[in-house]
């Protein structure tokens, strides 16, 4: 079990020490002690607390990242670190705010372990599906979460369709069409682990000049498993009604979400020209493109990932502009 950690150096120790726990506590039931991977982010006073708890209470082991890589960073760091035992078949992340509970950890390892068994191969990952994310999120960021994952959904059936083939879906057709793509709270066979690191390792020279390590925690594994034949599936799991902590930065949203997009259009080899039309499709979707600012903020995130995209690829990119509402329905 791995749980990517990262507080501001404004919170209170004892703040830390109190979540630190709540994240730690009742991994034991499921993991042993040294399979239990807080990964704390460069962060020097969550070091200090997490080694004062693990000192008072033990129970779980600390990786400390010599400077801060953002979490897809951390979680790659556990998933190298647990990889060293053969005998660990699966690997789940959770992240660090106690809103992903222990006790969903048995779904999601009964789920990886019967598509593995099913499909005859480890290209299998489970993602703790929220039941709401609106509710969990709040609107606004619930409707950013569900425009991305629709678009990298459609992107990564867009390549796969051009070599004939479609994407297993039957694990996660009981819920909504589309993947709950950025919950934190996943579940790797050792393969897609490694998948997840490559996936990473691998994107400063796909895409040059974007921080894909730092924003690309959720989104780049499903891709790439996807991508090589794997299939994902979905549990319901539990979460809080609002969330206990959050890194969540409105400032630097289109920068991390145009991120990610960019990342994924080049990964995909989907045509610019293509991928601007899924990005319209899903904010056509979106309610809050019936908001003014709303759809202005889904087309700056669009716009920012065609640029880059476009800059790294030398194909040009269309911007989004002139945006018109439907009047009826």
């Amino acid at each position: 079990m791995i749980i990517p950690a990262w507080y501001p150096e404004s919170m209170a120790q004892s703040d830390m020490e109190a979540l630190i726990q709540a994240c730690t506590r009742d991994a034991a039931a499921f993991a042993a002690p040294e399979n239990i991977r807080l990964v704390i982010d460069g962060a020097p006073s969550a070091l200090a607390a997490a080694r004062a708890l693990r000192r008072r209470a033990g129970g779980f082991e600390i990786d400390s990242m010599p400077v801060n890589e953002g979490k897809g960073g951390a979680v790659a760091a556990g998933l190298r670190r647990l990889l060293e035992n053969p005998g660990i078949r699966f690997f789940v992340t959770r992240d660090h705010d106690n809103d992903h509970l222990a006790q969903d950890t048995p779904n999601l390892v009964s789920l990886a372990d019967r598509m593995v068994r099913e499909l005859g191969h480890e290209r299998v990952m489970t993602i703790g599906r929220r039941i709401s994310i609106h509710r969990h999120l709040g609107f606004e960021r619930g409707e950013f979460e569900w425009f991305m994952n629709e678009v990298v959904q459609e992107a990564a059936k867009y390549a796969m369709a051009r070599t004939g083939r479609v994407a297993n879906e039957q694990f996660s057709a009981a819920y909504e069409p589309v993947l709950d793509m950025q919950t934190g709270f996943k579940c790797y066979t050792r393969e897609t682990a490694q998948i997840m690191i490559a996936a990473l390792d691998e994107a400063p020279a796909l895409a040059p000049g974007l921080d894909v390590r730092r924003h690309g925690a959720e989104i780049p594994v499903i891709v790439e498993t996807l991508l090589r034949g794997g299939a994902v599936g979905e549990v319901n799991r539990l979460s809080h009604e609002n969330q206990p902590m959050s890194t969540y930065d409105v400032a630097g949203r289109v920068q991390v979400k145009g991120t990610v997009l960019a990342w994924v259009f080049l990964r995909t080899g989907i045509p610019l020209c293509a991928a601007r039309q899924l990005l319209l499709n899903a904010m056509g979707r979106r309610v809050l493109s019936k908001d003014a600012a709303g759809l202005r903020a889904l087309a700056d995130i669009s716009n920012w990932a065609l640029q880059k995209a476009g800059e790294i690829r030398s194909e040009p990119a269309d911007p989004i502009a002139g945006l018109a509402q439907a009047e009826y329905f």
